[in-house]
């Protein structure tokens, strides 16, 4: 095999095209790298990822018109293989992963966020057509004509795929349009994951210059049906609007996004606003696509309840959102997901299929196009549910009854969903076992729902058939079972519950069961259904009768669980030798009332920690926040703690115990095995810790692409209390590798330094190099220059007060400029939101124009009591609710105005996770 190089430096104003919608994605090629020899690792490379995002060697030959004409020659018409395309989902680890598509896309963009962050190589097909052959591919064609081309095109892609099985990334050019190339990827896909990219035609036009956007739409019909025949995967690169507009540079050109995050040449916005939200989808979906345990484990740790499926959980609900509501009306996908536990798109579509090669194109992309919008907007799992029948629900139905879907076009709806990753697919159980069990073999880590909807008022839940359709769903190898049926009378809420106690009596283990009764009769069952209940939300009470959607709200199921005493009121504090300041309790008391729940927080100052026996005296408490002196000081009292409270060595939440002898709290540590909102007396207190949680997730939201985490990368962490633990702890799971602390007092920063050294934490294990433990060093002075055999840090924590304490005037804190020196910036996060405009985040900003993205404690709080929400309650917070309370009840210090800053904050507020 040839040997890959990296290809020469270019200026960015020297790259092809110009974004102007602001997702991530760069013009050109990628680097690509040496297939057989691990890429080194530059004495400093910070900026590696930087030049590898925009650096190329010559214009791209894949021109627009060139893919237009190519598509219109039958030389790419759709090859016709034999029989079905039964793709493959179940992928062995660290197997390569292919990504094709049409120009415009952001496909090489995505390959090497791809690439940066797994520590997989990058193969570009371009660079790799160069390398086996010596010339580019518009020199090649020139010299040997397009036959030959053709059939080198075709030799090139089958040794790319062929030698690169295991470990890359591979970004694949124009040959895998072509009929040959199409065949090996069809054969690729049934061992790897081959993902088709698909953008919107106007950012695609945006970003060729070439184009009218009806010629790009053209291009993408033409193109969906062929790229869809030989990929097992889709993903839709959703741009981002509001922030991405082109600014004219200082030198009078335009420059996009991407290039003013690397270049800073304007500082109209935030880049990470808009840069981190694609590389957060992209990578979610590629670890569940994959199957990556410990990527999704990563993921899942800034939610807690993520880390628990929800069908084990008790009272969970999902928003149900006919998609065709979401095509004809804004509605705000935050706002309907707020506090729901999945989120249900009903497909409900009435459009017909291609003849050809499955579902219509255009759909398919707008399908495709809404639940990566809805991705973007949520943070719970996505069930993909596609009516049997647009407006007519029946289980009983034969499939050629008028209004029914035919088993082709019901087929092609469910398998489009099955390339788009969803959580959870529900399968018709109206139609054949031959076509269910297609779906049900190809669904990768999707979990298959087997779903009954019987419209026949006169049977009641005592007839077989409902347990039949059990069984059958069991047999067939479904995941979790839904059976309704519209209720006539109140008796029928009482009978499914009969039903409910017939399934668990079952011998041997039983599928999770959701059962209730559909109408307004039936809302009595959907409130104590057990998991997953289907809900609707306000914003869609007008379609109610219309799109036969659930009756009830998730508040209002909520309400009648304890209107009914099914659960308790329950009183919940922040505990602390001075909270009087604390703005906890207006944030979770707005998330209480805005679910539908009737709990109470509230202050509790204590000298001592005497004042804990209080709370634990009471039959209604529910758990406490706890602040200084006492996040170390409490762990003595506990039963038991958290694996990340245990590590950090402090403690920020305590949860009541109030049995024992629950073998999953003991096995697990962790409160959400717990009963939640249910009174007593109390046995035990559980420990856990949700300050390193906010912390990493503002990380997350600082660090940009090209400072993406990895084994070169370095942390400081500013002091040595409770919260310093917190952070550096956070940077260990980002995966920093060495992290340095600096505090005023030495001996201090050595103790924060041993307690972590002395722990086995899991060795990081980075495909680029040999599996590490994390180290803590200690910066002595702030004089010193930084460690010449380490990168400069680019995550950075300040854990001390910039506040004056009692005689201690304000320490005015900034960070030492040799410290800074990282050519890409990085995040710091100050922790001290009193005064709002610290000396350390005005130092900061006025170094935003070298990347340096600054957030604060308020940034910090709301973070963190996201996750200590989920422990207390068991159910997900109002991210945006909880952000909005924390800077409306914000009260700035005596002569600080702080009120523009909130404001502007509050304006552009979101709840999208980091």
């Amino acid at each position: 095999m040839s040997v890959l190089v990296r290809p020469p430096k270019r200026k960015l104003s020297e790259t092809e095209g110009h974004e102007q919608e602001s997702r991530f994605f760069y013009g050109g090629h990628s680097q690509c790298i040496d297939s057989n020899v691990p890429p080194k690792t530059p004495k400093s490379d910070t900026g590696y990822l930087a030049s590898s995002l925009y650096n190329r060697t010559e214009p791209s030959e894949t021109t627009g018109e060139s893919s237009l004409r190519e598509l219109n020659s039958n030389r790419v018409s759709p090859v016709s293989f034999d029989g079905p395309f039964q793709a493959q989902r179940d992928f062995a680890s660290n197997v390569s992963i292919v990504l094709v598509g049409i120009r415009g896309t952001g496909k090489s963009s995505l390959a090497v966020i791809l690439a940066a962050t797994s520590g997989r190589r990058l193969i570009d097909a371009d660079r790799y057509f160069q390398q086996l052959t010596g010339r580019s591919r518009i020199t090649f064609k020139k010299e040997y004509g397009i036959t030959e081309y053709r059939q080198q095109e075709a030799r090139v892609m089958e040794s790319m795929l062929s030698e690169h099985r295991e470990g890359c990334v591979i970004a694949c050019g124009p040959g895998s349009m072509e009929r040959s190339g199409q065949t090996l990827l069809r054969e690729y896909a049934k061992t790897h994951p081959v993902i088709h990219i698909i953008r919107d035609p106007e950012s695609i036009r945006s970003y060729l210059q070439a184009w009218d956007t009806d010629k790009v739409r053209r291009v993408l019909e033409l193109s969906g049906p062929i790229y869809r025949a030989c990929s097992n995967l889709e993903f839709f690169n959703v741009s981002e609007t509001g922030h991405g507009d082109q600014t004219l540079a200082k030198d009078g050109h335009h420059h996009s996004q991407l290039e003013l995050e690397v270049d800073q040449r304007s500082q109209t916005f935030t880049p990470f606003l808009t840069l981190k939200r694609l590389q957060r989808d992209f990578l979610r979906f590629i670890a569940f696509a994959t199957g990556n345990a410990t990527d999704l484990s990563n993921q899942h740790a800034s939610f807690p309840l993520s880390t628990q499926p929800v069908e084990t959980r008790t009272f969970t609900y999902a928003v149900s959102v006919p998609i065709t509501s979401l095509f004809m009306r804004d509605l705000n996908i935050e706002d309907l997901e707020s506090t729901a536990d999945a989120f249900e798109l009903i497909v409900d579509v009435a459009e017909a299929p291609s003849a050809q090669l499955g579902l219509d194109s255009t759909l398919a992309d707008r399908i495709s196009r809404t639940v990566a919008t809805i991705r973007r907007n949520i943070v719970v799992p996505l069930i993909y549910h596609v009516e049997g029948g647009v407006g007519h629900h029946s289980s009983e139905s034969q499939c050629n009854e008028p209004g029914r879907r035919s088993t082709s076009t019901y087929l092609n709806l469910i398998q489009h969903g099955l390339r788009l990753a969803p959580s959870f697919i529900t399968v018709d159980l109206s139609y054949d076992d031959s076509v269910l069990l297609q779906v049900i073999s190809s669904k990768g880590s999707c979990k298959v729902i087997g779903h009954s909807a019987f419209s026949s008022p006169t049977r009641g839940w005592d007839d077989p058939i409902y347990l039949q359709a059990y069984e059958r769903a069991k047999r067939l190898g479904c995941d979790i079972v839904r059976l309704t049926q519209p209720a006539t009378s109140m008796d029928d809420n009482y009978a499914v519950q009969r039903f409910r106690d017939r399934i668990k009596a079952l011998s041997g283990p039983q599928l999770p069961l959701i059962a209730y009764n559909s109408g307004p009769l039936g809302r009595l069952s959907c409130c104590f259904n057990p998991i997953l209940t289907p809900v609707t939300n306000q914003a869609l009470k007008c379609e109610t009768q219309e799109k036969n959607l659930p009756c009830i709200t998730l508040c209002e199921a909520q309400e009648a669980l304890y209107a009914s005493f099914a659960l308790d009121p329950m009183q919940f504090f922040v505990f602390g030798a001075n909270v009087t300041y604390s703005l906890s309790p207006a944030m979770h008391n707005a998330a209480y009332k805005a679910c539908g729940m009737p709990h109470v927080y509230s202050l509790h100052q204590s000298p001592t920690l005497r004042g804990l026996n209080e709370l634990v005296a009471n039959p209604n408490f529910g758990g406490t926040s706890v602040s200084l002196p006492y996040k170390t000081e409490a762990i003595p009292l506990l039963h038991s703690m958290s694996p990340h409270a245990r590590a950090i060595g402090a403690v920020n939440t305590l949860i009541p115990i109030r049995d024992l002898e629950d073998p999953a709290l003991v096995s697990d540590g962790c409160s959400l095995y717990l009963e939640k909102s249910r009174a007593g007396s109390i046995k035990g207190l559980h420990g856990d810790n949700t300050d390193w949680i906010g912390i990493c997730n503002c990380f997350r939201r600082g660090l940009s692409p090209a400072n993406a985490i990895r084994p070169s990368s370095t942390g400081l962490v500013i002091g040595s209390g409770g919260m310093a633990r917190a952070a550096v702890y956070s940077m260990i799971h980002l995966g920093v590798q060495n992290i340095f602390v600096w505090n005023r007092t030495v001996a201090n920063a050595e103790k924060l330094a041993y307690h972590y050294n002395r722990q086995n934490f899991p060795a990081n294990n980075n495909k680029n190099g040999p599996a590490t433990q994390p180290k803590v060093h200690v910066v002595h002075s702030l004089q010193d220059s930084w460690p010449v055999k380490f990168n400069q840090p680019t995550v950075i924590c300040s854990c001390i007060p910039a506040h004056s304490i009692g005689d201690q005037p304000a320490p005015k804190f900034r960070i030492p400029p040799q410290w800074l020196g990282s050519p890409t910036g990085g995040v710091v996060v100050e922790l001290a939101y009193k005064p709002l405009d610290t000396p350390l985040i005005k130092q900061m900003r006025a170094l935003s124009h070298r990347g340096w993205v600054a957030l604060d404690g308020l940034d910090v709080l709301p973070e963190q009591g996201f996750a200590q929400f989920e422990l207390f309650t068991g159910r997900r917070a109002p991210r945006r609710l909880m952000r909005t309370i924390v800077l409306r009840e914000y009260k700035a210090e005596e002569g600080q105005d702080d009120q523009n800053a909130i404001q502007s904050r509050l304006e552009s507020l979101d709840g999208l996770p980091a």
